[in-house]
């Protein structure tokens, strides 16, 4: 008995220690789309974010007035510098299976995305494809990046960009080369250029440019984007104004193509202690498109 009187002392030590490394923290939010039409149509998304220590598992549930439409849930970890990651998506039956693992040795680092993806229709008879993503970049920001993306099995690799991971990839049936994606970016405290170009088997598919520059007290961002197609032609240009005061948030998007106005796009952030509420407005020469509002909780 008196031997194992030793193990209180050291667990009273060593909790504050275990206690740090594994520190939790996370959010809750809730996202409404009002989509008009001929029925008009409404989704409901609710997201759940926590971080245990180094892993943590993220959750997106989206509901419509017909029931539910889709699940995405995300497992993360990170140890010694790698990161992996695997995610599920039902929409509202099985839909993908992704697994990826990502890290590297700076200012080098890699990456790989497996997908096992179903391409029927939602709950019918399934039609399994598979797909590969790898990935490898130069650098970080603020600073001088590069990276590359190479899709097989893959199309809309753009969408990883942003590393937002409600945004997909879509699987295309066969294990062929379909994208590969050059994305250079070069910035500081208060700027950022960059440009990113895809192409297909065909060849050039996009080519994207863009700057941004912010001003302080108050905070003011100014972007402007364009992208052109194959034949170098306008595909469309963006237009960008955000202006803050804490804890207020303003910004205005405005869309062109090659015949003139395509959208604008108008939202509203408030984020106070710890909680954002949000809105925004997008709307054409025809009317509204859609109406997005939501709030998210931190803990």
């Amino acid at each position: 008995m008196r031997n194992k009187l030793w193990i209180l002392p050291v667990l009273a030590l060593a909790f504050p220690v275990l206690a740090q490394e594994l520190s939790f923290s996370g959010s809750l939010g809730m996202d409404f789309l009002f989509l008009p039409g001929t029925p008009p149509s409404m989704d409901a998304a609710f997201t759940l974010s926590m971080d245990v220590g180094k892993g943590g598992v993220k959750s997106l549930t989206v509901l419509s007035l017909a029931g539910l439409e889709a699940e995405h849930i995300w497992f993360w970890l990170n140890f010694s510098g790698i990161t992996l990651k695997s995610g599920l998506t039902f929409d509202p039956c099985f839909s993908r299976w992704t697994l990826a693992v990502s890290g590297g040795c700076c200012p080098f680092f890699l990456g790989g995305m497996f997908l096992l993806g179903n391409l029927a229709p939602p709950c019918q008879t399934p039609a399994y494809t598979v797909g590969l993503i790898l990935e490898f970049g130069v650098g970080e920001e603020p600073g001088f990046l590069i990276r590359s993306l190479t899709g097989f099995g893959v199309m809309n690799i753009y969408a990883l960009i942003d590393d937002d991971p409600w945004t997909d990839v879509t699987l295309v049936s066969g294990w062929y080369f379909e994208e590969e994606l050059l994305h250079f970016a070069w910035s500081g405290e208060c700027w950022r250029l960059y440009t990113t170009w895809m192409f297909t088997w065909m060849g050039l598919g996009f080519g994207e440019l863009g700057v941004n520059y912010r001003f302080f007290q108050p905070i003011v961002d100014l972007g402007a984007s364009l992208r052109v197609d194959s034949g170098f032609s306008l595909d469309w240009a963006k237009l960008y104004l955000g202006v803050t005061v804490d804890p207020v948030s303003v910004y205005s998007a405005t869309a062109f193509d090659f015949f003139g106005f395509k959208w604008e796009e108008i939202g509203m952030k408030i984020n106070f202690s710890q909680v954002l509420i949000y809105s925004a407005t997008r709307f054409d020469l025809s009317g509204l498109i859609w109406i997005r509002m939501g709030f998210e909780l931190k803990f």
